[in-house]
This record gives C-alpha cells, structure tokens and sequence, in this order.
C-alpha cells in the first residue's frame, strides 16, 4: 500500500507539472462537466495544492542552492541545519500542520502529532525554504494554479473515478466502491494498455461517501 501511495504521489506530481503548462485554449477545457468548479475540486482533493506548495518550496530551495554555488551534499547540510531549527518552532509547525492544503490536520490530533519527531521533522522538511525567516507567511501567499487543478481531473481524476463536486442531499447514488470499475482499478494492471478508465462522474456526500452522479 506504502508503495502504491508513493507510486500515486509521484504520477499526481507528474500530472499537475504538464497541467500548469496548459494553454487555457487546450481542447480539454471544453469537455469539463458543466458544473465543474475548480476549488471545489481542489477542496475535495487538497492533497493536489499540497503537493504544489510543496513543489513550490522544492523549486526554491533548488534555485537557492544553485545561486550559491552549492553542491547537492553541501547543500543537504545546509538544509538538514536549518530543518533542526525549524522543527523546533511548534508555532509555525502547528499553523502548516492545521492548514486544509499544507498538513491537513486538526486541533485534536495536534499534541499527538507533535509529540512525533519524525512526523514533526517530515512536516519540517516539506516546508521548509532555506534561507528564510518567515517561512509561513511565504508559504500562505504562493497563489493557487488552477489551471493545473482543474486539468487533473481532465487528465487523472476523471478516469480513475474522482469525485468532481459535493452530493445534493437528494443525489442518492450507488457508492463508488460498490461499482465494478472500482474493483477493477484497485486490481491495478502491469501495462498501461490494460488500465481500464471509469467513464462516470461522481460526487461526494455529507458523510464522505463518493457516489455514481446518475
């Protein structure tokens, strides 16, 4: 499963870095659903704008290390010095860990997650720009690419059965994980070829539930 996460992790990656180059005349804006919303997606999905802003951090502290003049092993120093400080401010750390797009955590999970120094070191490590003091306040202004958002669902979300939208109460569907396609994707296939793509829409309801838009 750990291997399946990272796997998933890194095609999101890829998928989101050719969907920010878009062009916004790209065909694939047309064959959005009509009610398709952007934010909405990207608040039923906000592992999407996490890993921008993490990327985000990533392209900086590289960019940083190629300005200095570092090597990567100097560099890995420099950024493992600085973690060690920046895992030690648990104000910072708590306001990434409670926000929906950075940590994705709660007030109540907060003193068991900060009680875990690998976790608070992981946390640490994402978000963390080298050379900067105030990491937050950068952190909270990197603007959102929707343009990328939006084309993850044209080009992953759609076909592997992501929810798009919130249900209506009176929007009853039979739930994804009752559906064949779901078994079948879960099955996993070796050659690209053999993916079977899930040709439904699907909403999210109030308990979480995604089901068959009918």
């Amino acid at each position: 499963m750990k291997k399946l996460h990272q796997y998933t992790m890194i095609l999101l990656a890829g998928v989101l870095g050719a969907c920010s180059s878009m062009s916004v005349d790209d065909p694939y804006v047309d064959s959005f659903p009509a009610d398709f919303n952007s934010e909405v997606y990207m608040k039923l999905h906000p592992e999407l704008r996490m890993m921008q802003i993490r990327e985000t951090v990533a392209d900086y502290n590289e960019q940083f290390r190629v300005n200095a003049g570092l090597k990567l092993p100097d560099f890995n120093k420099l950024k493992a010095a600085e973690d060690a400080v920046f895992v030690t401010n648990l104000e910072t750390l708590k306001a990434i860990y409670l926000d929906p797009y950075m940590g994705g955590g709660t007030e109540a999970g907060w003193e068991t997650f900060s009680a875990d120094a690998t976790k608070l070191q992981s946390l640490a490590d994402g978000y963390n720009y080298v050379g900067v003091d105030n990491d937050l306040a950068l952190l909270t202004a990197i603007p959102v690419d929707y343009m990328g958002i939006s084309q993850h669902f044209n080009m992953y979300g759609r076909i592997h059965g992501w929810a798009y939208r919130y249900c209506l109460p009176t929007e009853l569907g039979t739930p994804r994980s009752e559906l064949p396609i779901a078994g079948q994707q879960l099955e996993g296939v070796q050659y690209a070829e053999d993916f079977v793509p899930d040709y439904n829409l699907y909403c999210r309801d109030a308990n979480g539930v995604d089901r068959l838009i009918q």
